[in-house]
């Protein structure tokens, strides 16, 4: 697929090639055609949450690495049904012990490794105390089954395994079944970074509000949005609508891989952000897409090489376009190949938007099935309390129809 790429003016002043806005089915595509995906690099597992693996995980380990008990229970070699019983214990974490010979039996806790010689382990509830002979030993119980408790070396992979495939989100059950594989380290892209930028004069962070202000009330949250979408926030930098400070913001040199900026994508008067990416030379991959809201959105590579992500300025319309948005940036500049989707049936629908997709935030009904809250205001975030999910309505979806699900972070 082609990408648009912005036009600069001859004379004068850069100005911002209009484009028509996309739709949110063909973002990923279109991503994806536009950013490279970042170098790979071999790190700690436990240090890359949200990263990709960029090479499949083999195990290094056998697990188990040798045969050990399943249950507390008893080590017994031969079939039985009684073993005389020895007066030492196996513990987990220990070795070395006597053999078993054949009809002795001895004690043995969870995890432990089975001595040499055995051939099962019963476990408690299967057995029954007595005496032979003047000596302790074990039967097997009247009605107990013929089950063997011996977790067997290599029962859950062998050494050199594939455990998980190349393209596979770095999750914390891959980091713990790395470590139990004796493979802690992983060839990797990411995790991505971005340093977050919030401009607009009407803005306050702290103090009383002046008339004409209006209350930061998305970047004390936007980082926990980000990470949703695995994308770390490095910092979040406040910036007045500044032509001249913006372009400079962007001249500054940073190790991220990504730029978010919150608001100036609107054309207004108070908007630069699309002059400022024509004059510093920025690759634009699309300039808007067709959902409401948050259909004012950029996406650019920046000459640096760092991918930027415009949102609009409203509250719930930013996080609606992070949301639908961040992910697939995310997938192209890690190489991601197994993102899963999450789908349900809506038992409503509010409105129409033409041709547009409609972000709506859904609360799960009994049964399973999801239920819109109406209409949406976009200044502020209080629409999403007890909601669980924003779906993303199309504009043939009637009553009872199947929709995307983006999961939000709590």
């Amino acid at each position: 697929m082609a990408v648009a790429r912005s036009q600069v003016a001859k004379v004068g002043s850069p100005v911002a090639q209009t484009f028509p806005p996309i739709g949110v089915e063909a973002i990923g595509d279109v991503v994806a055609s536009a950013v490279a995906a970042l170098d790979v690099r071999s790190t700690l597992l436990g240090d890359a949450l949200g990263a990709t693996l960029a090479d499949s995980l083999v195990a290094e380990s056998a697990l188990p690495r040798v045969d050990t008990a399943a249950m507390d229970g008893y080590a017994v070699s031969g079939p039985g049904p009684s073993w005389l019983l020895r007066s030492e214990i196996r513990y987990a974490g220990h070795t070395g012990g006597r053999d078993l010979d054949s009809g002795v039996a001895v004690r043995i806790a969870t995890g432990a490794p089975t001595p040499r010689g055995a051939t099962a382990v019963v476990r408690d509830e299967f057995v029954v105390r007595a005496r032979a002979s003047g000596r302790s030993a074990i039967l097997r119980a009247p009605d107990a089954p013929l089950k063997d408790d011996t977790r067997r070396r290599g029962e859950h992979w062998e050494r050199g395994d594939v455990l998980v495939s190349e393209g596979t989100r770095v999750c914390a059950a891959v980091v713990s079944a790395a470590a139990s594989a004796e493979t802690p380290c992983g060839m990797v892209r990411g995790p991505v970074r971005a340093d977050v930028l919030m401009t607009g004069d009407e803005i306050r962070v702290r103090g009383p509000l002046a008339a004409g202000q209006t209350r930061d009330s998305l970047s004390p949250v936007l980082p926990e949005f980000l990470r949703t979408c695995d994308i770390r926030s490095q910092h979040v930098w406040h910036l007045r609508d500044c032509r001249e400070l913006l372009e400079s913001w962007f001249s500054v040199s940073r190790d991220s891989e990504m730029v978010v900026v919150a608001g100036a994508t609107g054309r207004g008067a108070a908007d630069h952000l699309r002059p400022v990416l024509a004059e510093i030379g920025a690759r634009i991959v699309f300039d808007g897409v067709a959902m409401r809201p948050g259909g004012s959105q950029i996406v650019a590579v920046l000459p640096d090489g760092r991918v930027l992500l415009g949102l609009p300025g409203n509250p719930f319309a930013a996080i609606a376009a992070l949301m639908v948005t961040g992910p697939a940036i995310v997938d192209a500049l890690t190489a991601r190949t197994s993102r899963p989707r999450w789908w349900g049936r809506i038992i409503d629908r509010s409105g129409s938007a033409g041709a547009a997709t409609r972000v709506l935030p859904v609360r799960q009904m009994p049964g399973g099935v999801w239920q819109t809250i109406g209409p949406v205001q976009t200044p502020h975030l209080a629409d999403l309390i007890g909601c669980q999910a924003l779906a993303l309505v199309g504009p043939d979806v009637g009553r009872g129809g199947l929709v995307e699900l983006l999961p939000l972070p709590w």
